[in-house]
């Protein structure tokens, strides 16, 4: 089954049957099922068409892990955690791997090969081998033993797996990973204490789970997979922002019972729709799966799917029961569906088979096609005889009607208008005489006694008091009636249709001869093979039924053919009686050599691996070098068929033979068959358990964990239950959190809609939902709506329904809203309020009603007529506990708004995880030895055990303080060093810098539409800001209230594209707000040149794009260059000595406290900053706990905040954020896992703590007034140095005067006087940044180099060179401060050059301190003094590059001298750390402010 197209189809067709996982806002689930083949795929393939990229084993490993846990934390399943890997499969599947596995090879191998061609550079030592993923390789015993020590790990360390039963089923276990979760699923469900409502969750991408999932007939069940994306392939994105659904099998049951609802009234026995439903499982495998091919010409993407449906609806109707019997096919039923599914193969024929001779044959009398053309232009075929009797009933049906006629008088059959018919031609013909009897109100009377016939005016069908009018339109309907007839196509006889017909069925079965002969190499006249065929398919449709609903019936059954008989055909193998014999599964190894091919030899066993490529070998033809594929009317490659030979399981199992002995005990023991293992914590339990790879990971010093072999329950005296289970709770019953339609009233239609499904419009037909107003229909105004719920709980977001509160309700003319005042005696109570809406509120209610009918409709199929009224609401997103020690509801801040009529009052079934809860006694809330977070000022965020209670208020706690080093600041250090070096202006000043408009600045950073040659869209923006999708590119732009600002990365970009492309940038500016074609812009280029230049612009864009980090508005990030210096200095700060240290707390109060692990959305309200300090507080997830780290970015998904940590230490699930670390210390963490230790939001102050708080507030007011002090007295420095300033812009127009007396200068200065006046113009724009012009003038870049090189070294770095386009992470080292002080040391406070006074090039020294060189003091001297001589820059003619001369020399020779008389770290400002009158005399004292 093709697993996109089938999960695809499903969606277009049923569009609310996947729900987007958001934080809490899914159901609970008792237990979670892994098809873990899917997690090993998705973590080893990601480099699949990549060669220049290795993975290692350990990286697979722990990439794996991380999935597992991810998937784990995401669904918390409450009783069972079932892990299933692919063991041995069945034969039926093997075909199926062994075609798979050879294709998987050959394109390795030519991809391989397209790098070589390309020149690119390919790694040493062997790729990974997906077919490695197979039972009995090296790598899935590695996996084995990993994931056991995986799992000791999580359950001896994560109170959540510890409090789950863990069940692995491996690799050495036969069967298929889904088939062995059915089969315990199975098992469960036959138990006589089988809770019905237990909650099903199944992680796996095959659409094999959705009918699986089916089969069970359990409604709370649910398949969770990873967002679908179509078309081009996507960037791959980190775990934790990679998107999850949960396909409900309750949504698509109720949409299942919509379409089968036409036919329950229509069936000759009882209707059940959950027979039908199995009826409908079986229906689907005739369009292929794992271990059948699909029938010819049923394709999903060619219409398949509707034609399914409508033939079993219509089989229904004309069969004694249902066809699928708990697992048997009742072949005698399932007959008559084939009949008619096959007449889409006539039509397919039909459409294949049309020629010339086709219509000489005149076939088109008796084919479907030619049928379905007369209907729709409205014409008969009739015998020439069938025309005379039209002419026999026309003239007395004419003169009949056009009578008066007293209708109502006629009450005796003599006075009804007969016709008498006599004749054989009348008996010959006597259906078609019922026909058009019917058709002209007619009914036949048949004499017995004469055997005679005649027709009869029915005139119960006319209405005694018609009016003049409808007595015309009757007759004229008539006439038209007539006349059709008349018009009909003519055949001289029957003889003639019996020819047509029996050439039609010649050339039928010619064409199905020539299926046969091209796919399968025997005729259709070979009734032997014919027969074989067919009864091999129709016995692999009852073992794929019985492997669904009762498992593995035959593990050596298999279909023994590439391709399936043709549909009319299947019949011929339906009078037989199937029977299996279960057999045994494969060894291992011998699997692996039946799917394997010899390029994935080194896989197999060396002993057996000559058996592969040997001349010799008696099964090398098992083994070929290339394999021919045939798409067979499907699309993509890998939907093709392998057209390998099946291998013979005798040769293979002799061939080995001889070899067996010779495998090595490991060997022998991954050649063996294992048993599925549980997983329990104990506390008792205290080892060792050592690592399996050691040096990568680390041993498990406290195993908690005990592992046995999992026994499934007894099945003795229990049948497998099928159908629903008695006491199951269904529709608007449903358990919480589980979505249903039946909440809302509504008609339904099956439409075409182009609903947008995976980003793209649908072209198959939806099931619309047409919304009945429940509150129109009870007559319920705005009013009452108001005085029943406002302030109180609803729910919203159908049919996935959350509780919200209600804010208010407008109908576009007033609005209902909720208000809280204060009352002196009840304290705050809620007061409806209501006023009339403003102008623009009326227009916004207008916008908001279009936009939600569109989105409805487009996006979920649902359909309002109108919307009446639209409510305002804030969601429930968790509880709080107040200062009681009660949890009450929190809600969001976000608002939402709905439709009135898909509002629901109230649900059976409330969600226990957002239900208040009282206060609860302090020794029921923390009990004595438990475990809770530190929050006072002594030990912030450490762990606190109760020890006991000084009151019923009061705890006594022991603290364990785990660290006494100070936390390091060097996040917050660069944090700032890179918003200095990041700047950002608002729009309108880049548009003037550039010279654009600003329209076009704001069309060419986001998306920029033209068409191409083939009227394509194409995008040539830049894509750097996205206002809709609520987007940025970090370190280009960014949102503030006043619009967006631009970075100077932003201006390199666009100045590198319109020097890149300057026509066509140019020409673009010039466009309008349509979308403007390629030929409209260039219409006089031939189209080679516009296909050239489209091809080269967007070339460009993609590289330029490559390096963009896409981010929410809300999301910020350090730069590549902050977050290595941060992973330096931190990796130095844990290698410091440390200790840890207790101290007992009595009467300590609740609020110093917290339990992390009920106090999520508390956690939540936190907020954060690049570099703060966090904590790991929860003893579960991916972290251990109290982990510390940096926080190095931030990313808003949805409502929720991704915190980008990097930790103290590496980490098991860790990773290096994309390459920006060295080490796995990174990992993406809601912010609920973390406790903010920079911003102590959460802090508790004693008395004790609260005195020092005091006193260190104290300090700092007496520390700002000093600061206030010397910022007067720098204030008046700063007067007297633009003074200074002044007169040194005097020195240079004097020079510049005495220098533009020289004639040939003369043409050149008008131009340098014009830049010279904006040298030292500094704008202060309306938003309040300031910008500034760098001076490009000569004589005034050597003395601003003359002013600053005069100090040492340290100032004389070049500043960031920015290359035109890239992240902002790639800041040269030189450019940052580097040398930060040894960790555990207090740094100095760093003084830099604020940004918008920093001189060309010139870069901040490393420690804000500038020492002067006296050589450059004295040559600057020198150079003021001499006002009239020639400043400009020369050649050196010795290198040949541009060097700074002053009168010919070069002036900053000596100018290499540190800070020799001053300490490193000592003193403030720039002149601290020696004394001031130890300058040189002559130079030029000058602070780093001075500039």
């Amino acid at each position: 089954m093709g697993i996109p197209k089938f999960f695809r189809y499903i969606s277009e067709r049923w569009p609310m049957i996947s729900q987007l996982i958001d934080g809490t806002q899914i159901p609970e689930f008792d237990n979670l099922y892994l098809d873990m083949n899917s997690i090993l795929h998705t973590c080893t393939h990601a480099n699949d068409d990549d060669v220049t990229k290795r993975m290692s084993e350990e990286e697979v490993f722990a990439k794996i892990f991380t999935y597992i846990d991810h998937l784990f934390h995401t669904i918390k399943p409450k009783q069972t955690f079932y892990m299933a890997i692919d063991g041995v499969a069945p034969r039926a599947k093997m075909n199926q791997q062994r075609a798979r596995r050879f294709r998987t090879a050959m394109d390795a191998e030519k991809n391989l090969q397209k790098a070589i061609e390309r020149g690119e550079e390919i790694p040493k030592g062997e790729p990974f081998d997906s077919n490695a993923i197979t039972p009995g390789t090296e790598f899935m015993a590695k996996l084995t033993e990993n994931l056991k020590y995986f799992i000791h790990d999580k359950i001896s360390n994560d109170s959540v797996w510890a409090s789950t039963n863990i069940i692995l089923s491996g690799h050495e276990v036969p069967g298929e990973g889904e088939h062995k979760i059915m089969d315990y699923i199975r098992i469960l469900r036959a138990q006589t204490d089988y809770n019905p409502n237990t909650r099903h969750c199944i992680y796996g991408l095959d659409a094999d789970l959705i009918m699986l999932g089916l089969s069970t007939h359990d409604p709370h069940f649910a398949l969770l997979r990873e967002e679908v994306t179509f078309g081009r392939r996507q960037k791959a994105k980190p775990l934790e922002h990679q998107n999850f659904f949960l396909l409900h099998i309750s949504m698509l049951r109720e949409y299942l019972e919509l379409e089968f609802n036409e036919i329950a009234d229509e069936l000759r026995f009882e209707y059940s729709f959950e027979r039908v439903l199995d009826d409908f499982i079986l229906v689907m495998f005739v369009i292929g799966n794992d271990f059948l091919p699909n029938l010819p010409d049923l394709h999903l993407n060619k219409g398949a799917f509707p034609v399914l449906l409508q033939t079993f609806k219509e089989a229904l109707r004309h069969t004694d029961g249902y066809i699928n019997e708990q697992g048997t096919i009742n072949l005698v039923r399932f007959k008559v569906w084939l009949q008619y599914l096959s007449e889409f193969e006539l039509m397919n024929f039909e459409k294949d088979d049309v020629d010339v001779e086709w219509f000489n044959q005149q076939l088109e009398n008796i084919s479907i096609q030619g049928e379905k053309k007369r209907a729709r232009i409205g014409k008969k075929l009739l015998l020439k005889q069938q025309k005379k009797i039209v002419g026999m009933i026309k003239p007395w049906l004419i003169k009949t009607v056009s009578e008066d006629l007293d209708v109502s008088n006629m009450t005796s059959d003599e006075q009804i208008p007969t016709l008498p018919l006599e004749g054989e031609t009348i008996k010959e013909n006597l259906g078609f005489l019922k026909e058009i009897a019917f058709d002209l109100g007619l009914f036949v009377v048949h004499s017995q006694s004469k055997d005679t016939y005649s027709l009869r005016l029915d005139v119960d069908g006319i209405n005694p008091q018609e009016t003049e009018d409808e007595r015309k339109e009757r007759i004229q309907t008539l006439r038209k009636t007539v006349k059709k007839y008349e018009q009909a196509v003519l055949v001289e006889d029957k003889e003639e249709l019996e020819d047509e017909q029996r050439i039609y069925n010649e050339r039928f079965d010619q064409w199905k001869d020539k299926y046969y002969k091209e796919k399968l190499g025997f005729s259709y006249y070979d009734e032997q093979n014919m027969k074989d065929l067919t009864e091999n398919y129709v016995e692999g449709l009852q073992w794929v039924l019985y492997y669904y609903y009762r498992g593995c019936q035959s593990w050596s059954w298999y279909y023994r053919y590439h391709y399936a008989p043709r549909i009319s055909d299947v019949q011929k193998g339906i009078d037989q009686i199937i029977k299996f014999n279960l057999g045994k599964p494969f060894r291992p190894f011998q699997q692996l050599m039946a799917v394997l091919p010899e390029r994935s030899k080194q896989l197999i066993p060396p002993v057996y691996r000559p058996l592969m490529f040997d001349p010799k070998s008696p099964i090398l033809d098992f083994y070929p070098s290339e394999v021919e594929l045939d798409k067979n009317g499907k699309t993509a490659d890998w939907e093709a068929v392998v057209k390998l030979s099946f291998v013979d399981e005798d040769r293979l199992i002799d061939a080995m033979s001889t070899y067996d002995e010779k495998l090595s005990p490991e060997e022998k023991k991954r050649n063996s068959f294992g048993k599925d293992l549980i997983f329990l914590f104990n506390p008792q339990v205290d080892n060792i358990y050592k690592s399996p790879l050691s040096g990568i990971f680390s041993d498990i010093e406290h195993n908690h964990c005990v592992e046995r072999e999992f026994v499934s329950k007894s099945m003795d005296g229990l049948k497998y239950r099928f159908g629903l289970p008695p006491g199951v709770k269904l529709g608007v019953g449903a358990l919480a959190g589980f979505p249903t339609l039946k909440s809302i009233p509504f008609d339904h239609k099956l439409e075409y809609n182009e609903c947008l499904i995976f980003q793209q419009p649908s072209k198959q037909q939806s099931m619309l939902l047409y919304i009945k107003d429940i509150f129109e229909q009870n007559s319920l105004t705005l009013d009452d709506v108001a005085k029943r719920f406002m302030g109180g709980i609803i729910y919203t977001r159908w049919p996935f329904l959350r509780e919200s509160k209600l804010v208010s309700v407008t109908d576009g003319e007033i609005i209902y809203e909720a208000v809280e005042i204060s009352d002196n005696q009840n304290g705050k109570r809620l007061k409806i309020k209501h006023r009339q809406l403003d102008e623009a509120e009326k227009k916004n209610f207008k916008s908001q009603k279009s936009t939600m009918r569109r989105n409805y409709s487009i996006q979920r199929g649902v359909v309002l007529d109108d919307v009446r009224a639209i409510v305002k609401v804030v969601p429930v997103n968790g509880l709080a506990r107040d200062s009681d020690g009660a949890y009450r509801k929190t809600f969001s801040s976000i608002e939402e708004f709905y439709p009135l009529q898909l509002i629901v009052e109230d649900v059976e079934n409330k969600d226990e995880r957002f239900m208040e809860k009282p206060p609860l006694p302090i020794e029921e809330e923390f009990p004595q030895g438990s475990d809770v977070i530190f929050l006072g000022d002594y030990a912030y965020g450490g762990k606190a055990t109760v020890d006991g209670y000084s009151s019923s208020t009061r705890l006594k706690l022991t603290i364990e303080k785990r660290s006494s080093r100070s936390e390091p600041n060097i996040g917050k250090v660069r944090a700032r060093i890179d918003q200095n070096n990041v700047r950002y202006y608002p729009s309108y000043i880049i548009s003037k810098k550039l010279r654009i408009h600003p329209l076009f600045l704001s069309k060419i950073t986001s998306k920029f539409l033209i068409t191409d040659l083939n009227n394509r869209k194409i995008d040539v923006g830049l894509m750097i800001k996205s206002e809709g999708r609520h987007e940025k590119v970090l370190g280009y732009a960014r949102r503030n209230v006043k619009g967006w600002e631009y970075s100077d990365l932003t201006v390199n970009l666009l100045t590198e594209y319109r020097r890149t492309f300057s026509d066509f940038f140019e020409k673009l500016a010039q466009q309008g707000r349509n979308i403007p074609s390629i030929e409209e812009i260039y219409p006089d280029a031939t189209a080679e040149e516009l296909k050239a230049l489209v091809s080269n612009v967007t070339g460009w864009l993609k590289d330029v794009k490559q390096s963009f980090v896409t981010v929410s508005l809300e999301s910020d990030s350090l730069t590549k260059a902050s977050i290595a210096a941060v992973e330096d200095e931190i990796e130095k700060f844990v290698q410091l000595a440390d200790h840890s240290e207790l101290r007992q707390l009595a009467k300590v109060p609740r609020e110093a406290i917290l339990d992390p692990k009920v106090s999520l959305t508390l956690l939540r309200s936190q907020k954060f900053e690049l570099g703060d300090r966090v904590i790991y507080v929860q003893d579960s997830g991916k972290v251990p706990l109290f982990s510390k780290g940096t926080v190095v970015g931030y990313t808003t998904i949805g409502n929720s905040l991704s915190i980008q940590v990097l930790f103290d230490d590496e980490i098991v699930a860790g990773n290096n954020f994309g390459g920006r670390l060295r080490s796995k210390r990174g990992l993406g963490l809601d912010s609920s896992f973390l406790l903010n230790l920079t911003n102590r939001q959460f802090i508790y102050h004693s008395k004790a703590s609260q005195k020092v708080k005091e006193t260190v507030a104290t300090g700092k007011r007496n520390q700002k007034n000093a600061i206030s002090n010397r910022v007067a007295q720098k204030k008046k420095s700063e007067e007297l140095k633009k003074k200074q300033a002044h007169e040194l812009l005097t020195v240079i127009k004097k020079g510049e005067e005495t220098t533009s007396e020289n004639p040939r200068n003369a043409p050149q200065n008008q131009p340098q006087e014009d830049e010279k006046k904006s040298v030292l113009e500094t704008s202060k724009e309306k938003s309040g940044t300031e910008v500034v012009v760098n001076p490009d003038g000569t004589v005034v870049h050597n003395v601003y180099n003359a002013v600053f090189n005069q100090f040492s070294n340290g100032a004389q770095q070049m500043p960031q060179q920015q290359a035109p386009y890239g992240l902002p992470y790639h800041i040269p080292p030189g450019m940052t401060p580097t040398n930060f002080p040894p960790v555990g040391m207090h740094p100095p406070p760093i003084y830099s050059i604020p940004p918008h006074m920093m001189p060309p090039n010139m870069a901040c020294p490393p420690n804000g301190v500038f020492p002067v060189d006296e050589a450059a003091s004295k040559e600057l001297t020198s150079l003021l003094n001499t006002q009239g001589s020639s400043v400009h820059s020369k050649q050196d003619t010795t290198t040949g590059t541009p060097t700074d001369r002053v009168n010919g020399k070069k002036p900053f020779a000596n100018n290499n001298r540190g800070n020799s008389r001053r300490g490193n770290y000592r003193g403030r400002g720039g002149y601290r750390g020696g004394k001031r009158n130890d300058a040189p005399k002559g130079s030029v004292k000058m602070s780093a402010a001075s500039t």
